[in-house]
């Protein structure tokens, strides 16, 4: 299962960069505001995401993590505004000082932190069998 998730976002990291280097092209489709690249950048950066957002959910669940709405509700919010951010032009302003694209960036970004920080004051896995290892290595056991 693992491995399908690296490939997945293998993929979209993939179609990041191949968009990263289209990004300057003259001539790109356009559809009104929304360009090829954008929705390449959309379709690339989910299937970049979503795999490491299940597998960190999975992960969390087997470990009990307390809280669970926060970690499971939060990121797909996040890449939800990043994907509206992604699609809004940035000749929209937010208050005169900067596109408001670049707000939703911002706000989307910090709903998916969730996705690589583990519960604080929580003892993961790792941590307890190293806690089992040190006791049994204590007490003189193979």
């Amino acid at each position: 299962m693992k491995r399908l998730t690296y490939v997945w976002s293998t993929i979209g990291l993939l179609i990041l960069f191949a968009v990263f280097l289209m990004f300057q092209m003259p001539g790109m489709p356009a559809w009104g505001t929304v360009k090829l690249t954008d929705i390449l950048m959309i379709i690339g950066g989910l299937l970049f995401i979503v795999p490491i957002y299940m597998d960190s959910l999975r992960r969390k669940d087997s470990d009990g993590a307390p809280n669970r709405w926060v970690w499971a509700t939060l990121p797909p919010i996040g890449m939800a505004v990043v994907c509206i951010g992604i699609l809004i032009p940035n000749t929209v302003g937010f208050f005169s000082l900067f596109p408001l694209a670049d707000v939703f960036y911002l706000v989307g970004c910090l709903l998916m932190l969730p996705i690589v920080v583990y519960p604080p004051f929580d003892l993961n896995r790792e941590e307890l069998e190293e806690e089992i290892e040190d006791m049994e290595e204590r007490m003189g056991r193979p």
